[in-house]
């Protein structure tokens, strides 16, 4: 990543003169927010600096079985005020909105400390922090903290691998999609060869589902809708269902690699209720239409080929319609 030369140059200087520092990750932290946070987390900790890991919700079990899982903390604001009042850095991974981050945001930009953003979702501008760590040409964020690692030659070893490992799998649907090319696969043989544990980290990430969890898979597929031809379906999950089955707590992604499975699928939506009545958007594409501009006129963003956003309670079932109606459009010839 040449062209973040100068900005991972700019990074290792501000480092050099700070001792704590704060790496965060976003909402519902998936597999790429969260191995970007841990490999940074431990690089720090290598280079001596007094560093924390903060989520906003607790880890996912599909994540358990990383070193990281004993190495972080769940944002509280009471608890983690004076924390963020005093750090000299905060570093926000997979994500270029303070706003998204709600009170740790808000307070990561009124303390003294300098923000560093660590992202490859595209962004309108240079990116909100003062050093942005953007390429939205990179497969995964945990890439873009893989590569700034390497470049300032920080020691790697297996948590560090197994960081970076878990955001290129992920982001890649495992070395599925459109963003695996020679080069991600060189670099996950690499990261491999620190002793990880790939069958172990396939099945518990991509089969580790619940009883409950593959009854709400069985509803879901019964009362899909498919529309335009088959190349859109989309399904809504109410919260009463999810607590009715014992589902705890509720990840799309095995839902939405099911719904994507249709044979002419172009675009899939997954509108899950949550208990606030406010419903959580997951957007997929094969590319065409780009569902990060279908996001992003509803607030959220994204990808071309993934992307998502919350609607708010109060106008949830408006805006469902309105989003659905978003896609059709898309997928018009004429669009």
């Amino acid at each position: 990543m040449a062209q973040l030369s100068s900005r991972f140059d700019e990074l290792k200087t501000l480092m050099a003169e700070s001792s704590r520092v704060i790496v965060a990750g976003h909402p519902r932290a998936d597999g790429d927010s969260v191995g970007a946070v841990s490999a940074l987390r431990r690089h720090l900790e290598i280079e001596g600096k007094d560093v924390t890991a903060l989520l906003m919700e607790p880890l996912s079990p599909r994540y358990a079985f990383m070193e990281f899982s004993r190495h972080y903390e769940v944002f509280d604001a009471a608890r983690h005020g004076a924390l963020l009042s005093s750090a000299d850095v905060f570093i926000m991974c997979d994500i270029a909105s303070f706003a998204r981050l709600g009170a740790l945001g808000q307070a990561a930009r009124a303390s003294r400390c300098r923000t560093v953003c660590v992202d490859h979702h595209p962004c309108e501008d240079d990116g909100p922090a003062d050093i942005n760590l953007l390429d939205s040409t990179a497969t995964a964020s945990g890439r873009i903290a893989w590569d700034y690692i390497r470049h300032v030659g920080g020691r790697v070893d297996r948590e560090i691998a197994e960081g970076a490992f878990v955001s290129l799998s992920t982001d890649s649907g495992w070395f599925r999609y459109a963003n695996t090319d020679a080069s991600v696969l060189a670099l996950a043989a690499e990261l491999a060869s620190h002793r990880l544990d790939l069958p172990g980290i396939y099945r518990t990430i991509y089969q580790s589902n619940s009883v409950p969890m593959l009854r709400l898979l069985g509803h879901v597929t019964r009362s899909l809708n498919e529309e335009c031809e088959g190349a859109f379906v989309w399904a809504i999950i109410r919260d009463e269902l999810v607590r009715d089955l014992g589902v705890g707590r509720l990840d799309g992604d095995p839902i939405l690699d099911v719904l994507r499975s249709a044979e002419n699928v172009n675009v899939v939506a997954l509108f899950t209720e949550q208990p606030d009545r406010s419903v959580h958007v997951s957007l997929r594409s094969r590319g065409s239409p780009d569902v990060n501009r279908i996001a992003r006129a509803f607030g959220g963003g994204g990808h071309a080929f993934a992307a998502g956003t919350v609607l708010e309670a109060e106008s949830a079932e408006r805006d469902v319609r309105r989003l659905v109606a978003a896609v059709r459009q898309s997928l018009r010839p004429d669009h």
